[in-house]
């Protein structure tokens, strides 16, 4: 197929891995054709701007919330896009975020590609379907359901080496177009293509089926080397800059110690003349890596090598260049305006006092270009999350409003507002409540209503909104498939041989799993570090939409719809195991729980997790692996179509000891093929199985007998022979994991099991 048109420069991306970690906001993306483009803010994408713009208007016309979450689902639903119920996860965001208008999530539409055209397959697609039946117009409306993405690195050459920014191939096409109106559109542009590479004419057939003649000319080649900021910039090597830079720096007219700070400065920083007519050329063979990349201005002569004055410049150390970033946020630029990056002021750790942040040289497809902070949230009733009836959790959003309301006007507290302005009967009467015994209900209503929160910078919010999932399946037996509820599960009767090892096992039939994409950073990943209680972040990631966070009332999401099987540990078991053992566990494991771990650690999340959590970290999450792994071999699924969620945690308040293994997104995974490993009969053999083969491994005996391996040397005896799993099942990067703390036959947490 021939992509000849605007409109067919369509790249087909799994919704599922749009707002993973390493595709969504911010990202860059290899297209088919070999080029590169960069996810637009959310504020870009049609669909968002416009449920945003919606339920911006549902807001300002109503102040009842209930009423807004209910107009704003009927408004988004009827436009057929997927509407994210998940009060419990867009609480938690407008606290966490500081996102305090948020309303919902939207979920990201699937578009499939017409195989001819490379358009959407927009015929029969629901969404149409909804508009036409609301009565707006659908006609050409496919691209409001697409996200928005832009060329980046701007800079484009020629077979000639001829080197541009698009602006500048742009306005060439222009001229180009304007020569040949009836065979030539500016549309015909994308992808990026040389005016002055005419290849020949061509018919082909337009989407309404009628022959056209087009002319056909040769595709631009895209550059691969961006700046990125640590602070999670992005910014486009100026390369006439570079060449004067570099020119200079070889005729020793800078510092040996000059590492281009000045390069992207609009002050300081200065091409190689005022009309630059760059030539990019490499050698055929590339055996000299950069060296053989060589760079010159046709019109100034810099880098063509004529004299000493004006030596050969070509790319070598390149990757040593430093430049003061000046804050551009080019995944922010918006198409329809033609306006310049916007820019932010960009510090060391975003203090002015510590001087402005250095840039690093990147290839566009390395790691380090791109790290998305994403944020899974498994669906759970409000009333089920704060351990509270659905009377009392709606009795207190409406008490709630009310008392703000007074809070507005005049300086009352609760205690005061509850004994001078509160009628427990006017209020039942008023808001239509059907209560059993008044009394009981008004005591109930009370003690949330006067509870005072916890303004505690201990507090862990992450895992407490954990807690509260580990909560919701410790504390009930039996939770029947509903409509209304979304989760569905049930505890099964446990094999004697397993009593002592596990509380419970729960067959979870039915969960609903939400994904949204937080934040991103760049050059490191953004750690969330957790010392004596209190939260750190090792950066401060970039937002993904571009407008204030006041103005953000939709943010867009992907729902997962599966099963599980949900494993509870006993916490008494393990205690005794860990008294019994804790010589040689406090042996085999001092290197990771003896001491904290330095601040300016690498991994410090990882390590940190390791040392608040003890022998439980890799006790539970070795076995969540191992389980995983054997679940491959008795339903089919493989360890990429499963996740695991793990409840660890040794804090007082909130203890967790157990793991919840589910189909992953994409995966389809919810026709009870899990679930059905969960019979009584079948989970005794899944577990003794799983261990007795993690028992031998191919790498043994370097592997069993191991102090040390994987990343910063959190695997004891674990490897891709016996413990690790594919990258996206595994919630901790495939860290903290010792098959011996399970199976060893002197401190194994199973060894019993295993010898019977």
């Amino acid at each position: 197929m021939k992509i000849i048109k605007q409109h067919q420069y369509n790249q087909g991306v799994g919704k599922y891995k749009l707002l993973s970690s390493t595709a969504g906001v911010g990202s860059i993306l290899t297209s088919k054709l070999g080029s590169y483009v960069l996810i637009s803010d959310i504020n870009k994408w049609n669909f968002i701007k416009w449920a945003n713009a919606k339920i911006e208007g549902i807001r300002s016309n109503n102040s009842d919330d209930k009423k807004v979450y209910a107009l704003s689902k009927l408004e988004i639903m009827n436009r057929g896009l997927q509407f994210v119920d998940d009060q419990r996860f867009i609480n938690f965001i407008k606290k966490e975020r500081e996102i305090e208008n948020l309303v919902c999530f939207v979920e990201v539409p699937h578009m499939a590609l017409d195989e001819k055209f490379n358009t959407p397959k927009w015929k029969s697609h629901p969404i149409k379907a909804a508009l036409q039946k609301s009565g707006e117009e659908h006609k050409g409306a496919a691209k409001n359901y697409m996200v928005s993405a832009t060329h980046f690195p701007k800079w484009f050459r020629n077979s000639d080496g001829d080197l541009k920014l698009i602006s500048e191939w742009g306005e060439l096409w222009e001229k180009e177009c304007k020569k040949f109106p009836s065979t030539l559109r500016l549309d015909n542009f994308a992808p990026p293509r040389d005016a002055s590479k005419f290849v020949r004419e061509i018919n082909v057939k337009n989407e309404d089926g009628n022959t056209i003649t087009m002319r056909e000319y040769k595709v631009l080649d895209q550059t691969n080397l961006v700046l990125i900021c640590p602070n999670g910039h992005l910014s486009d090597i100026p390369w006439a800059n570079y060449l004067r830079w570099k020119t200079e720096k070889a005729l020793h007219q800078r510092p040996p110690s000059d590492k281009g700070e000045e390069l992207l400065s609009t002050q300081m920083g200065r091409p190689c003349c005022g009309s630059p007519k760059l030539k990019w050329t490499e050698s055929k063979t590339k055996s000299e890596g950069y060296a053989s990349v060589h760079i010159e201005c046709l019109n100034c002569k810099l880098g063509s090598g004529i004299n000493n004055e004006k030596p050969k410049i070509n790319l070598e150390g390149i990757n040593s260049l430093e430049p003061t970033c000046i804050g551009q946020k080019p995944w922010e630029i918006d198409i329809a305006e033609v306006r310049g990056i916007p820019v932010e002021s960009c510090y060391v750790r975003e203090i002015p006092q510590n001087g402005h942040e250095k840039m690093k040289v990147a290839l566009v497809t390395a790691n380090n270009v791109y790290y998305a902070t994403g944020f899974s949230s498994l669906f759970i009733p409000l009333h089920l999350a704060d351990d509270k009836s659905k009377e009392i959790i709606e009795a207190m959003d409406v008490l709630g409003r009310k008392y703000n309301k007074y809070l507005e006007r005049l300086e009352i507290s609760r205690v005061q507002y509850w004994a001078q302005k509160f009628d427990i009967n006017d209020f039942i009467i008023d808001n239509d409540l059907q209560v059993d015994n008044i009394d009981e209900f008004k005591a109930q209503l009370e003690a949330a209503f006067l509870e005072q929160p916890k303004d505690d910078e201990s507090v862990d919010e992450y895992e407490k909104y954990r807690w509260q999932e580990f909560r919701c399946f410790s504390q009930n037996t039996f939770i029947p498939a509903s409509n209304d509820v979304g989760i569905s599960f049930a505890d099964i009767e446990l094999p004697l041989p397993l009593q002592n090892y596990f509380k419970k096992v729960q067959q979870v039939e039915e969960l609903r799993v939400t994904n949204v994409q937080l934040d991103f950073a760049r050059v490191k990943p953004k750690e969330r570090i957790v010392v004596d209680g209190i939260v750190q972040e090792s950066v401060r990631g970039k937002n993904v939409f571009s407008t204030n966070p006041k103005a953000v009332f939709v943010l867009p999401a992907n729902e997962t719809i599966g099963e599980g099987l949900f494993f509870e540990f006993s916490e008494e078991y393990l205690q005794k195991w860990m008294t019994d053992h804790e010589e040689v566990l406090q042996t085999r494991f001092s290197k990771h729980i003896n001491q904290r771990p330095m601040a300016d650690a690498q991994g410090l999340s990882s390590k940190m997790k390791v040392y608040n959590n003890r022998y439980k970290q890799f006790l539970i999450h070795s076995f969540s692996h191992l389980m995983m792994r054997e679940l491959e071999f008795s339903c089919g699924y493989p360890t990429a179509s499963l996740k695991e969620r793990l409840f660890i945690s040794e804090s007082p308040e909130r203890k967790m000891a157990g793991v919840l293994i589910y189909t992953a997104e994409g995966s389809e995974g919810s026709m009870g093929g899990l679930v059905s490993q969960g019979e009584p009969k079948r989970i005794l053999e899944i577990i003794k199985k799983g261990l007795e083969r993690s028992i031998n491994c191919s790498s043994d005996p370097l592997c069993w007998e191991s102090e040390g391996q994987g990343i910063f040397d959190l695997n004891l005896s674990a490897c891709f022979s016996c413990g690790l799993v594919a990258e996206t099942a595994c919630e901790e990067m495939n860290l903290a994991l010792d098959r011996r703390v399970l199976v060893d036959e002197q401190f194994g947490y199973f060894k019993h099991l295993l010898a019977e």
